[in-house]
C-alpha cells in the first residue's frame, strides 16, 4: 500500500504530465485522477479542491527552485545564484514546458500568486541587501527573470 506522502507526489507528477501534455486549460482533477491512475476520491483525499493542487504545484516548484538557487550561489554569493538558477537555456523543452504551463495556471487562479509574491518578495529583499542598491538589485532579478 502507497504511502500518503507517495500518493500525493505520484498526483503532483501527475498534474505536472497534465500541464506539460495538454496545457494550463486542461489541468482538472478528474484529469489529473486519470493521469495518477486513482480515483477522483482519492485525488481528493489529498487535495481538496483544484486550487489545493496548485498550491501543491506551485510550491513544490518555490521549493526547487530555492534550492537550484542555493546550489548555484556557492561562494559567489545568492545574486550569483539566482542569475544561475533562472537560467532555462539548458533545460529540456519537457522542463519548460510545465514550467510555461504551471505559470499560465497561476494566472488562471489569482489568489495563488499569494505565495509566489510572498517568496518572491524575501528573494528581493536578499538581493537588495547583496547588492546595497534597491534599483540594482530590481534590474538584476527581472533581467534572471527573462532568462
Amino acid at each position: 500500500m502507497a504511502r500518503g506522502g507517495d500518493t500525493r507526489a505520484r498526483l503532483l507528477d501527475a498534474a505536472s504530465a497534465v500541464v506539460r501534455r495538454d496545457g494550463a486549460q486542461a489541468l482538472t482533477l478528474d484529469a489529473v485522477a486519470a493521469q495518477a491512475g486513482v480515483s477522483k476520491g482519492g485525488l481528493l483525499y489529498h487535495f481538496a479542491s483544484k486550487r489545493e493542487l496548485l498550491d501543491g504545484m506551485l510550491m513544490g516548484w518555490l521549493e526547487e527552485f530555492a534550492s537550484e538557487i542555493d546550489a548555484a550561489s556557492g561562494d559567489e554569493g545568492f545574486g550569483r545564484g539566482y542569475v544561475r538558477a533562472s537560467d532555462m537555456s539548458g533545460w529540456a523543452a519537457a522542463e519548460r514546458a510545465t514550467e510555461f504551463g504551471l505559470l499560465a495556471a497561476m494566472v488562471a487562479e489569482p489568489g495563488a500568486l499569494d505565495s509566489v509574491r510572498a517568496r518572491y518578495a524575501e528573494w528581493q529583499a536578499r538581493l537588495v541587501e547583496e547588492a546595497g542598491d534597491p534599483a540594482r538589485a530590481t534590474v538584476a532579478r527581472l533581467a534572471a527573470d527573462g532568462l
